[in-house]
């Protein structure tokens, strides 16, 4: 099997818009590297994970600088289980990232990432083995909590600020909470989130046809400022299929062009959803629905460019429109954002 997950940058096309948080993932990516290097898998996931397996976490961060007034949101991160590669037990996962500030400015995302989980008793060795090496300034903390989940926080001070790091994993090596805060000067961020619920939800199936892994569309990208209607940014994406990576996993080229500079990464896609399609057994009445945060994911019909068209909704309130082609192919998107919305339709 080839091995390419250390080299793949986990971050989806179309479907991928980063959002303004940062959470806390340097000491865990950190872990989660070494143990790879060493086993040459990742931390195997619970039994009870699969495919279509749903974590729920809610958060807040707080940005501020002092003397000025701060920054403060709140909302979700989903994380849908849409792959899990059984050699090397990489689970991918479609996130959802709902932001809220307090004007009421929404700004919804999604992209493909890693749902990342943890062997404890590695974790044990791995923190006691760091704690040994880190220079002056920096203190590692962990170990076992009553019921059998494990914390552990990472800190860093130094004449530039402080640094924070800490996570509750549970007794099978499920993220339960983390946080995180940043010092510098006089500026400050700092955030939580904390796990809500899991479930498990139904989802399509059936393989993906060698035609909408080969379609290899661009789109034109505009990013429109709400209250003006000003275009604050423009450039095109090019989605390129490149390997098969392994059984239901597949890599596709992402090349993002503008008048001014091109970047390129590699981009991930399972048998589910990818860069630029969506499994067309998915296009069907409700597609997912967690009643606990009003989110919903519907079939609408009809799209402006005579496709499928699908919907989410947080709380009654439409927050992003996709639709497909009846192979599943995307043709177009339109989502909120917090300063306006973000709009692609496919060129070519």
């Amino acid at each position: 099997m080839v091995r390419p997950w250390r080299s793949l940058v986990f971050l989806t096309s179309l479907l991928v818009v980063s959002t303004c948080i940062v959470y806390a993932t340097e000491p865990l990516s950190f872990y989660i590297q070494e143990y790879y290097k060493a086993q040459g898998k990742f931390p195997k996931p619970p039994s009870w994970v699969g495919v279509g397996t749903i974590f729920v976490y809610g958060f807040q961060v707080g940005v501020g600088t002092r003397g000025v007034e701060g920054f403060t949101s709140q909302g979700y991160k989903i994380q849908i289980v849409v792959g899990i590669d059984t050699q090397s037990n990489y689970v991918a996962g479609l996130e959802l990232t709902i932001l809220s500030d307090i004007r009421g400015n929404v700004d919804f995302s999604t992209k493909l990432s890693q749902i990342q989980f943890v062997e404890l008793r590695s974790l044990e060795v791995f923190l006691s083995q760091l704690a040994r090496t880190v220079p002056a300034g920096v203190q590692i903390q962990g170990g076992y909590l009553a019921g059998g989940e494990f914390y552990f926080a990472y800190s860093s001070e130094d004449y530039q600020g402080v640094t924070r790091y800490d996570y509750t994993f549970s007794k099978e090596g499920a993220l339960v909470s983390s946080g995180f805060l940043e010092r510098s000067g006089t500026s400050s961020s700092v955030g939580k989130m904390e796990l809500l619920t899991v479930k498990s939800v139904e989802l399509g199936s059936g393989r993906l046809s060698e035609e909408i892994l080969r379609v290899n569309p661009s789109y034109q990208v505009v990013q429109v400022e709400q209250m003006t209607g000003m275009v604050m940014a423009q450039f095109q994406i090019d989605v390129t299929f490149n390997r098969r990576l392994s059984e239901g996993f597949y890599g596709f080229l992402l090349t993002s062009s503008s008048g001014y500079s091109t970047s390129q990464a590699q981009v991930l896609g399972t048998e589910l959803i990818g860069p630029a399609y969506i499994n067309p057994s998915l296009l069907k009445g409700e597609i997912l629905s967690i009643p606990e945060i009003g989110l919903r994911w519907i079939v609408e019909g009809q799209g402006q460019m005579g496709g499928v068209q699908t919907a989410f909704y947080v709380q009654g309130v439409r927050v992003a429109v996709y639709e497909y082609d009846r192979n599943g192919v995307l043709l177009q998107y339109a989502r909120k954002t917090h300063q306006g919305y973000e709009q692609a339709r496919r060129v070519r």
